[in-house]
């Protein structure tokens, strides 16, 4: 029962353990660079209807101050001034209905953005977890872990740049990131 128990305890012993530091992984995925400019392009064109939008909120703003000043002229007789002050009330409930549509249209943009963003990054980590698997299967090793969580484990465990490298990455990369500037 000894014996077992300790050729147990060698062959746990004797499976390797490694360490990759995913923030890393995902910094340096030869796509995120691709995905960064998408986002901000896909940024920028939502930006450009709110802007848009925006603007025709600010005229129809400014139509409503005009009315409102105009119906409050002394000049007018009482049919007008009621006249104008019905447009008024028209014009302001034009308003508030369009900055609501106006909120809801923000709201309902970032949403997209963020999933784009979600489903960017998910097929980055998709990509990660294949070439780590790859890894592991090709070294033989039973545990990968993930070093950014860690508190400390030996450098020497770090095979972040093994897996850049079956990423396509050059690991100098990951190096020239991390020295400080001169």
């Amino acid at each position: 029962m000894l014996a077992v128990v300790m050729a147990a305890m060698i062959g746990a012993a004797q499976e390797k353990t490694v360490v990759v530091n995913m923030i890393d992984l995902v910094r340096y995925h030869p796509r995120r660079e691709q995905d960064r400019k998408r986002m901000e392009d896909q940024e920028k064109e939502y930006q450009a209807q709110l802007d848009k939008k925006r603007n025709r909120f600010d005229e129809l703003r400014e139509g409503y101050e005009k009315l409102a000043k105009e119906a409050r002229s002394p000049a007018l007789s009482e049919k007008a001034r009621n006249d104008l002050e019905e447009k008024v009330t028209q014009q302001r409930n034009v308003l508030a209905e369009f900055d609501n549509d106006l909120r809801k249209e923000l709201q309902e943009l970032q949403r997209k953005l963020a999933e784009l963003d979600t489903a960017l990054l998910r097929i980055v980590t998709d990509d990660i977890r294949d070439a780590v698997t790859k890894y592991a299967k090709d070294n033989k090793i039973a545990v990968i872990m993930d070093g950014s969580t860690l508190a400390y484990f030996d450098p020497k465990l770090d095979a972040t740049d093994d897996v850049l490298k079956k990423m396509g990455v050059d690991p100098k990369v990951r190096k020239e990131a991390e020295a400080p500037a001169k």
